[in-house]
């Protein structure tokens, strides 16, 4: 509760636009910041084919060096 869902498996977390048809079933839904957070974490990346690498990679850049 609060915070980021757990990883399922190192270097296999993508984070997906709600609406993206590459997203397998049984995933959690996260709001922008957790999916910010998520992105974060080693082996985590966002998906290219929908919206999400466009739209919350930028936001992640955004944070680094403030701490």
């Amino acid at each position: 509760m609060g915070g980021p869902p757990r990883a399922r498996a190192p270097g296999r977390t993508v984070v997906h636009d709600a609406s993206c048809r590459h997203a397998a079933g049984g995933g959690t839904e996260l709001g922008t910041q957790e999916a910010v957070d998520a992105l974060m974490w080693d082996g985590t990346r966002a998906c290219t084919d929908c919206d999400a690498a466009a739209v919350l990679v930028p936001a992640l850049e955004l944070g680094q060096g403030h701490e």
